[in-house]
């Protein structure tokens, strides 16, 4: 594919294209694009590249590449190169933070006949956090089995143990690594392994969940009467995984009272015992307490329900439990006692202590991943500079809002605006004033526009709005408005009075044959018809344009 690039933009030249810009064809792409000569001095940047690595448009050109190349090898600096397959590496933004990208990059043929290296570099920072969000949840998930105070076990679609927590080990007094590979009838006695087969095929051949109250081996060498509830899970494949199995002692010698309070409370996580008839709590261990900022004597006492911040999501842990009998690694947002929200990994199970059907729930503190998660997922829809939309955000936005047109027939129009003459805001001032100015054209595009408008930042100086339920007319007003609150813009700077104007290109949508970007693409033709009849001004894509 690069190879075939590499021969149309010679042939391009070759032929003779009208533009001085030989390489525009690379403009529109949402993919970085970067051509650099044999020294390393770049050629061209297109606007993506600018906008992923944070700089205004056309900085780039005249810099070298290793001005925003991470630690890393330079590519063979013999020409002509070979194509080379993508491969992930780290690239330096203006700000000094790092963006992971998947970089191709071949050989092509310059105007002048000379050589020189195309790169294609595409953001994958979002896949990158993605994997390392996905590894802390694993983590995580490890951390509750393990601390879990009751005796958890895994077994593959054969039967065969494949995990268990150290509670589990503690009560069986079997070592995991014994236990791994090995089925029920090798750990007990055979009629009383064949209890639990037939169970694990009722549950295997139900998909769903049972508990049961069976005798199983315990460390010390006596058997001891358990209620065991399992349920069924899925494989990658979407086929019978296995059964995961949790085990309740109902013996006399079950670590009740004391001991089981000692337990609890040695848990890094936060737990709750409450009576399953009532709701009431009877037990809340230290780490409960400092979630919740109560002391424990007010806690025990009172309702579970007092401690939820949303009523929908209780009821969908209480129908759960009534259904599962358990609930594994729930989102459950809590209060503490200023009333102020939380957000927690939610584990509760169905157990008996003393007699009394009771709760046992684990709450693990999960806020500031659930924060950070949600932050990383605004900065990535960002543009950096003016913090609106960038160009993908505002694709997807702007598909729904199509999407929503389509679905209940009405009106859509989309406006291209570009700032005038804003070179020479950047050739005179500097580009922090240009950057200073940006951020203010977004600004008053924000305040000009409804609510549910979509506005983004296509790349430099060009803006781009969506504006559902609005026809070619209306859109007009819109973009008139806009026009003139521009014009009024003063842009701080020492000694000058600095203004701006902007051209405006208005397109309508056809909900039920265009697409969108066929639709700003009009609009762009319309932008460059205000360009060419003197700036400042709305034109509305016509046909023949």
């Amino acid at each position: 594919m690069l190879e075939a690039v590499g021969t149309t933009v010679a042939g391009m030249n070759e032929a003779g294209a009208e533009t001085s810009a030989p390489w525009a064809m690379f403009d529109p792409l949402p993919a970085g694009v970067c051509i650099a000569a044999a020294d390393g001095a770049i050629l061209y940047a297109n606007p993506a590249l600018h906008e992923l690595l944070g700089y205004p448009y056309g900085e780039l050109t005249g810099e070298r590449v290793d001005l925003f190349q991470a630690a890393d090898p330079m590519p063979d600096q013999g020409l002509p190169l070979q194509p080379r397959a993508g491969r992930e590496r780290r690239y330096r933004c203006r700000d000094g933070e790092f963006v992971w990208v998947l970089e191709a990059s071949s050989s092509v043929t310059a105007p002048d006949g000379s050589s020189c290296e195309l790169r294609v570099l595409t953001d994958v920072s979002h896949h990158r956090r993605a994997e390392a969000a996905l590894r802390d949840q694993m983590l995580l998930k490890d951390v509750l089995f393990e601390t879990l105070p009751v005796p958890v076990f895994i077994k593959d679609a054969e039967g065969r143990f494949v995990d268990c927590n150290d509670a589990f080990e503690r009560f069986t007094g079997l070592p995991r690594r014994d236990l791994i590979e090995r089925t029920s009838f090798s750990m007990m006695d055979p009629h009383l392994a064949a209890a639990h087969e037939d169970m694990d095929r009722e549950v295997q051949a139900s998909w769903g969940q049972r508990s049961y109250e069976e005798l199983i081996p315990h460390a010390d060498g006596t058997l001891h009467k358990v209620r065991i509830s399992k349920s069924v899970f899925r494989g990658t494949d979407g086929q019978f995984g296995g059964i995961l199995g949790v085990i309740h002692d109902l013996s006399g010698d079950n670590p009740t009272g004391a001991k089981l309070q000692m337990i609890l409370e040695q848990s890094p996580i936060g737990v709750s015992v409450s009576r399953r008839d009532n709701g009431v709590i009877i037990f809340a261990n230290t780490r409960f307490a400092e979630l919740v900022g109560l002391d424990r004597d007010r806690i025990v006492g009172s309702r579970a329900r007092d401690y939820y911040v949303d009523d929908a999501q209780r009821e969908r842990v209480v129908e759960k439990l009534k259904t599962n009998e358990a609930v594994m690694n729930m989102e459950v947002q809590f209060k503490r006692a200023d009333d102020s929200p939380f957000w927690t990994l939610f584990t509760v199970n169905h157990a008996v202590i003393n007699g009394v059907p009771v709760n046992l729930a684990w709450i693990y503190d999960y806020t500031e991943r659930r924060n950070m998660e949600e932050a990383l997922r605004e900065m990535a829809s960002r543009d950096p500079l003016t913090g609106i939309y960038n160009r993908r955000s505002f694709m997807e936005m702007a598909r729904q809002q199509f999407a929503r047109a389509h679905r209940f027939n009405e009106p859509m129009s989309v406006l291209v605006l570009d700032v005038d003459h804003f070179k020479r805001v950047n050739d005179t001032y500097g580009h922090a004033v240009g950057d200073d100015a940006l951020r203010m054209v977004a600004s008053a595009c924000n305040t000009s526009l409804r609510e549910y408008d979509v506005l983004g930042r296509l790349g430099g100086e060009e803006f781009v709005v969506a504006l559902p339920g609005t026809t070619t007319d209306e859109c007009r007003v819109v973009a008139d408005r806009l026009r003139r609150n521009l014009s009024r813009l003063v842009i701080p700077v020492s000694r000058d009075r600095v203004t701006l104007t902007a051209s405006i290109g208005i397109s309508a949508v056809d909900i039920h044959s265009d697409t969108l970007e066929k639709a700003i693409h009009r609009a762009d033709l319309a932008l460059y018809r205000a360009k060419r009849e003197g700036r400042n001004r709305v034109v509305v894509y016509e046909s023949g344009m």
